[in-house]
């Protein structure tokens, strides 16, 4: 995988959880043209969690619809057991669509153990029959993926193909370390410091907050790949003030609606997420259009 960003895309659903197709395009157009390498379909800030099973294989084609050939598309089949996991996957194999990838993040509704965690991954890998991509979310999870788990799951899972997480001394170990394939792509999504990790050479990036950041994310991008890190820094700390405006308020609600203000209506938080407050409203429009994303 070259270098460059992938977007975990926000999933605009209306008032009755259908899928708002024709936004959920048009941002996926939007990151294709500011220079994303691929998309993620369905991640944590895609509601994949929240979204009903009807539903859930609609979003996954109209992503391929969208993204039309132009950059791989992953989609999350992320649950809580093998055999909700398979049902997800089934549902999107059914559609024969042309997806490059699915990403698991492991079973969030109790804490897992380390033989638990093996047992998940390799059923759902031995499931799959696309390539496999692991998504370490320890603090929703409850479960942290290590350097050696990850180790033990290259050898046991001949489809795994990479792994998506912001834990920099696993990324470390995993290109130090050997064992590793030259392929096995690491996605790093410590967002606080991606233009350092770029320095490192972990220079494949995902994270939600670049769904609603095309400017400044394709400008960041761009800047690192020229070697001017400088520039690079002040895109970077517009995403970040961004985060830090809308976690301060209400992290989901204000981000769904930034991406309204960006033409991508729909409701892209959970249903049981209250609106933004009305006084938030004028804030966000103006911290959107101070960092250049209005």
């Amino acid at each position: 995988m070259k270098a460059g960003f992938i977007p975990a895309v926000g999933t605009p659903l209306d008032t009755e959880g259908n899928l708002c197709v024709e936004s959920y395009k048009k941002q996926i157009d939007d990151q294709i043209q500011a220079g994303a390498i691929g998309i993620l379909s369905m991640g944590s800030m895609g509601q994949q969690a929240f979204i009903r099973g009807s539903v859930y294989p609609q979003v996954a084609r109209a992503a391929v619809e969208a993204a039309a050939g132009r950059v791989p598309v992953y989609v999350g089949a992320m649950d809580c057991s093998i055999g909700r996991a398979r049902e997800r996957m089934d549902s999107v194999e059914s559609l024969n669509l042309d997806i490059a990838g699915f990403v698991f993040t492991t079973p969030y509704y109790h804490s897992c153990s380390r033989d638990q965690m093996v047992n998940y991954f390799t059923a759902v890998g031995a499931a799959a029959r696309r390539p496999v991509l692991l998504y370490d979310l320890p603090g929703v999870t409850q479960s942290k993926i290590t350097c050696d788990l990850v180790l033990e799951l290259i050898r046991k899972i001949p489809n795994l193909t990479g792994i998506k997480s912001n834990d920099t001394h696993m990324f470390r170990r995993l290109k130090l370390c050997g064992e590793a394939p030259e392929s096995f792509t690491l996605i790093y999504s410590g967002l606080d410091i991606f233009d350092v990790a770029y320095k490192w050479g972990i220079d494949v990036s995902l994270d939600g907050m670049l769904g609603c950041t095309p400017m400044n994310t394709g400008k960041l991008f761009a800047s690192m790949k020229r070697g001017d890190f400088d520039r690079a820094a002040l895109y970077l700390n517009h995403i970040l003030e961004l985060r830090d405006f809308f976690a301060a308020r209400d992290l989901w609600a204000s981000y769904s609606a930034a991406m309204n203000m960006l033409g991508y209506e729909g409701n892209h938080a959970p249903d049981y997420v209250s609106p933004v407050q009305e006084q938030y409203i004028p804030e966000i429009r103006r911290e959107m259009e101070r960092i250049g994303e209005l």
